[in-house]
């Protein structure tokens, strides 16, 4: 037991802010906004995330925005549970005592903010904090590492009674702004275009864990995610969900990172490690419970068939997968995929793949309706001609329609038992068709996010939707038929959609 005194300096130690008044928070991020927007409400917040995606920092930010508020700084304590003198002493009664003297020392009466960090770290947090939420006046915000803190109990035990927030590494926007890049207006873009390109290639190799960001040399930055994924799978995936079959797994998140954006199935994994179904399932699902990857289901309307068919994967970060991916080539193309695929996911759309008829990497769904219909198809920028098979999935319905049978279904790459996707013929538009930079000069005057929302499209589905053809760097309108497909290069994307 940590005697009180000693307890009391820890607590003036993470809490400096009680006699500066200020605290240092690093660059604002992006959902700052909406968590902040929640403090005033009687929910526990969860913020919930990959580790060292900046949990803590948006934390900081939190306290920040409360001071810059005048809120009394005695009325905000914030403790992490990660502090090496709590390891031995880790507990509900270590909970309390810091609660205890932090009411009795520092702010006796009143409503309060309490920011718990790390709290996994404290067996049985999930009925002490509910109990205090629903008896004091306080507002109480936690952080920690995913696949701990949103354990079945705790969902069990703070039922109705939390929001959550996940918090991602850093979108490109936010790694402009660690940059000191400011990007506003169309006209920003393209003043700045060849920095912001140069810089778009180290986000996509290096990735937007905030840390990594900031480091300077090359070395230090594959240091880090190299101790991020050690971390991430020894702590958080095996030790967690006590895995005894530690090569199996290793192998196994090697693998999924590896085949980011390809198509697979719980029983090519099986074939692929020869292991039991059960033992493939148990493993892949806790993986993607420390958002290590995604898996994005097919489209369908039916979550039977949609939890039947193949998925794929996608890494949380591809900084965290090309350093240790086993692969043999720079796979920019599956790279700036699997970034589209987070700058969805982090954005909160419900995402699927579609391939009916042809393949389409990305569907977005709000509700019964396909709001859009997005392909990436990141060439080299000396490519003028797309090839057809970019185009065809935004010909083809979205879905299979029921009661009658669909359009064969173009060959699709699926994971092989080597872990080396297959290959198929690419056949490209004649010239006429090439767009060119700029066409039409739809993207000279008009914000992209404001064209990308009105711009709409009626092509085979039932649904009225957007389709995007995400590329290095061609723009413009193209048209099939009654279908306009826009081009985007995936850089404006990122930062404007």
């Amino acid at each position: 037991m940590i005697e009180s005194g000693k307890l009391l300096d820890i607590l003036h130690n993470y809490n400096k802010f009680w006699m500066t008044g200020r605290i240092e928070s690093g660059v604002r991020r992006d959902i700052l906004d909406a968590c902040v927007r929640q403090l005033d409400s009687r929910e526990i917040l969860l913020l919930k995330g990959i580790r060292r995606s900046g949990k803590s920092t948006l934390m900081a930010q939190m306290i920040g925005v409360l001071l810059e508020k005048s809120e009394q700084p005695a009325r905000i304590l914030r403790i992490s549970f990660e502090e090496p003198l709590f390891s031995a002493a880790a507990s509900i009664d270590l909970l309390e005592n810091i609660y205890r003297i932090y009411r009795e020392r520092v702010c006796p009466t009143g409503r309060c903010y309490l920011f718990l960090d790390e709290i996994q770290n404290i067996p049985g947090w999930e009925r002490w904090v509910r109990g205090r939420s629903e008896t004091e006046d306080l507002k109480v915000i936690l952080t920690g590492s995913s696949s701990q803190l949103l354990s079945r109990e705790a969902g069990t035990k703070l039922t109705g009674r939390h929001l959550s927030f996940e918090v991602y590494p850093l979108s490109f926007q936010e790694f402009l702004r660690f940059r000191k890049i400011s990007v506003r207006s169309r006209a920003d873009y393209s003043g700045q275009k060849p920095l912001i390109r140069n810089f778009f290639a180290e986000y996509l190799r290096y990735g937007g864990f905030p840390e990594v960001v900031l480091k300077e040399s090359v070395e230090d930055k594959e240091l880090l995610l190299r101790q991020y994924f050690e971390d991430i799978l020894y702590r958080d995936v095996v030790s967690r969900n006590e895995i005894r079959d530690v090569v199996t797994m290793k192998n196994l998140v090697v693998y999924l990172l590896t085949n980011t954006g390809r198509l697979t199935s719980i029983s090519s994994l099986k074939k692929v490690f020869g292991v039991s179904q059960d033992k493939i399932e148990n493993y892949t699902a806790a993986i993607m419970e420390t958002y290590l990857v995604h898996r994005l289901p097919k489209f369908s309307f039916s979550m039977k068939k949609s939890l039947r068919d193949r998925f794929k994967v996608y890494a949380i970060d591809t900084g965290l997968r090309n350093r240790v991916a086993f692969s043999f080539s720079e796979d920019s193309g599956w790279l700036a995929e699997n970034v589209v695929m987070n700058h969805l996911k982090a954005g909160g759309d419900e995402i699927y793949y579609a391939g009916n008829g042809a393949e389409t990497d990305f569907v977005v769904r709000e509700r019964q309706r396909v709001t859009k219909r997005i392909q990436v198809w990141y060439a080299d920028p000396a490519e003028t001609m797309i090839p057809e098979r970019e185009l065809l999935g935004f010909t083809a319905p979205a879905i299979e329609k029921t009661g009658g049978s669909a359009a064969p279904a173009a060959p699709a790459e699926e994971i092989s038992p080597e872990g080396v996707a297959g290959e198929s013929e690419v056949n490209s538009m004649h010239p006429d068709n090439v767009i060119s930079n700029g066409l039409d000069g739809r993207f000279g005057t008009e914000s992209v996010a404001d064209l990308v929302r009105n711009l709409h499209s009626v092509g085979d589905a039932a649904e009225t939707c957007s389709n995007l053809l995400i590329t290095n760097d061609l723009e413009g309108i193209r048209r099939l038929g009654n279908t306009e497909i826009i081009c985007i290069p995936l850089p404006l994307f990122l930062i404007f959609n």
